[in-house]
């Protein structure tokens, strides 16, 4: 059971200040995620000797243990919140950084990248779980913007530490890159959580979005003449995993991260071989996340007015569309642009429904453990594609061609998933079993 920190008192509600940790969360962690990753990819095929294949089991096996963790993450956030859990882990991933700037050989990369994934920073595929929980506990009603505003940080990280890592990699070297981010991270985020994060609003005296009164949960039975409205039905992790509801979510996104990393893994060496400037690929790569913020925002908005479903369509088929300028085969950069900005509106679409999905269908209360339980399966269908398809392009059993029409067809597929997924139920309970719960 979580201890109460004493009651908080702010001019605003304290649950914007949760929303800009999680935001600085998502953003200074950005260059542990694949996309900053790539910008490395070819000073270390270089430095190290290595294939593409080879080097895409670094993001693997960060995944790998990214989703070990996650149901120890999940279970922990629910019970004790972020603010400890969160700086020890801001700690851990800085500290993994630092040691990689004295990686000598592959091997020594493969461990630490399998360690940094117990961080739970920087992953994709549904394992945001100390930045993704804390604001969607502190909102119900405003939760689609808040929940966008947080997640609009890894955006932004995205999209300054990948111009910037195009900059340090070629100026003072990738190790050198590497050992700053470490002490940026801890040196920032340690702190951040330590002083401000809390686990949700009522442990410290207060409602969801800032309500005078609490919501009433679906599965329960109003006192007799109760006017307050229903706000959420919440599901333990066991309700959740007895429906269909679940499971094809769980489907709908892993077959949207597995087609993701090997995009992410494949498109600079790609534009690279191409005849497309460094420079070019660097403000390309870039543009990707800020189209990203700017509809994470939008979308952010949208979902508190229509269905989620209509957005998670609209990021699958704007995934699906990015594909169609990797396949003009051109050393023009305007091709990388186009794709990163329709890559970008898709992920904004894709990302606000894997960020919603399991508060807006089973609540708040077990989203941590659901999104750990979750998180496993995703993450590790996104982590062996790029080993699994880079190995294949490297021995020449599928082409650049191949890769992006197969994951344009699987990104409109899981999108598409969303639109016969139905709102579950919980069975009726009796008051005395609500009340024995609680």
């Amino acid at each position: 059971m979580a201890v109460a920190h004493p009651p908080i008192r702010t001019p605003f509600f304290y649950g914007w200040v949760i929303v800009a940790v999680s935001f600085l969360g998502n953003w200074i962690t950005a260059p542990l995620n694949p996309v900053v990753f790539s910008i490395f990819i070819v000073s270390l095929r270089n430095d190290l000797g290595v294939s593409l294949g080879t080097l895409a089991w670094c993001i693997s096996l960060r995944q790998i243990s990214a989703g070990i963790s996650a149901p120890v993450l999940g279970n922990l956030v629910d019970k004790y919140g972020s603010r400890w859990l969160g700086a020890g882990c801001a700690l851990w991933a800085g500290l993994c950084l630092c040691a990689l700037s004295y990686a000598g050989n592959i091997w020594w990369m493969y461990g630490l990248f399998f360690v940094s994934g117990f961080s739970g920073f920087g992953v994709f595929g549904g394992g945001q779980i100390v930045t993704g929980v804390p604001p969607a506990n502190w909102f119900v009603a405003k939760r689609g913007r808040a929940v966008s505003y947080a997640t609009m940080g890894g955006g932004l990280g995205t999209a300054s530490w990948s111009f910037i890592s195009s900059y340090l990699v070629t100026t003072i070297g990738w190790r050198e890159a590497w050992f700053l981010y470490g002490i940026m991270i801890a040196a920032v985020l340690v702190p951040a959580y330590a002083l401000l994060m809390r686990r949700n609003p009522e442990d410290v005296g207060l409602f969801p979005d800032g309500a005078t009164s609490a919501p009433v949960e679906a599965s329960a039975a109003p006192a007799a003449g109760s006017k307050r409205p229903v706000a959420e039905t919440n599901f333990t992790l066991q309700q959740a995993m007895r429906t269909s509801t679940l499971w094809l979510m769980v489907l709908a996104f892993t077959l949207h991260t597995f087609a993701t990393n090997p995009i992410l893994f494949l498109r600079v060496p790609f534009w690279t071989d191409a005849g497309v400037l460094p420079f070019w690929i660097g403000l390309a790569v870039a543009a990707d996340p800020f189209v990203v913020m700017l509809f994470t925002l939008v979308f952010g908005y949208m979902v508190e007015r229509f269905p989620l479903k209509v957005i998670t369509l609209t990021g699958g088929t704007f995934r699906a569309l990015s594909m169609l300028p990797l396949l003009v085969v051109s050393p023009y950069a305007v091709w990388a642009f186009a794709h990163n900005v329709t890559w970008g509106v898709g992920s904004a679409g894709m990302g606000t429904g894997q960020n919603l999905s399991i508060p807006a269908y089973f609540g708040r209360r077990a989203q941590g453990a659901i999104r750990g339980f979750t998180a496993p399966i995703m993450i590790g269908a996104g982590s062996m594609s790029p080993p699994l398809i880079g190995g294949l392009v490297d021995a020449g059993i599928l082409t650049d061609r191949m890769v992006f029409i197969g994951a344009a067809a699987m990104m409109f597929f899981a999108g598409s998933l969303f639109l016969v997924m139905k709102t579950p139920t919980l069975p009726v309970e009796a008051p005395e079993a609500v009340r024995a719960r609680n």
